[in-house]
Formats: structure tokens, sequence, C-alpha cells
């Protein structure tokens, strides 16, 4: 069963209803199910996040989305290294040492 409103509510330190719908309609974070306010683990991690960066860190919810969509782009990035090392495991091993070593060369430049 996903975690209700209340439940997100209880597991988030100093957050309120009002907060967390505020957060909603701001589309900081968008519930499993929107009509039945059903929240997801990455929700209620979320719902941790923004209350960390604005109470004990100081930004401006102006700054919040940005902050935001900057880890948003970074998870992907990492979801995405993450797949592209995979993917070479599968691959010969010269041919992953060719990539090895190209790598290595880029980065010299």
């Amino acid at each position: 069963m996903m975690p209700s409103e209340q439940d997100v509510i209880a597991r988030v330190q100093s957050l309120t209803v009002t907060r967390l719908r505020v957060w909603v309609s701001r589309g900081l974070i968008k519930p499993e199910d929107d009509a039945e306010r059903s929240y997801s683990e990455a929700d209620i991690a979320r719902a941790a996040l923004i209350r960390t960066l604005e109470d004990e860190l100081g930004f401006d919810e102006e700054d919040v989305p940005v902050l935001l969509s900057l880890i948003d782009q970074i998870h992907g990035l990492r979801s995405e290294l993450r797949g592209l090392l995979e993917a070479m495991e599968d691959l010969p091993p010269d041919v992953r040492t060719t990539v090895r070593m190209r790598i290595e060369q880029r980065r010299r430049r």
C-alpha cells in the first residue's frame, strides 16, 4: 500500500498538510495518485529534501525548483552512466580496453 498524505507528514519532520499541498500544487512533488493523495518513497525523500533546503539550509522557495531540477539532472546522468557501464561490461575485453583508453585520451586534452 502506498504511503498516504498523513504518512508523509508523520515521516518528514516539521511538515504540515498545508505545506505538503503547496509543494504538490507547485509541482515540486507529484503524488503517485493525486486524487487519492498517495505517495511513493521517492516523494517522501523529496519532501524531506525540500524541507531541509528551505528550513535548514535557508534556500528561498523560488530557489528550490532550480535546485531540484539540478538534482534531478544529476540523478538522470548517474542512471545513464550506470547503464553505459553495464553495457560496457557486455563487450569483449579488447573493446572495453579500447574504450577505456579513448576515455583517458579525451581526459588529457
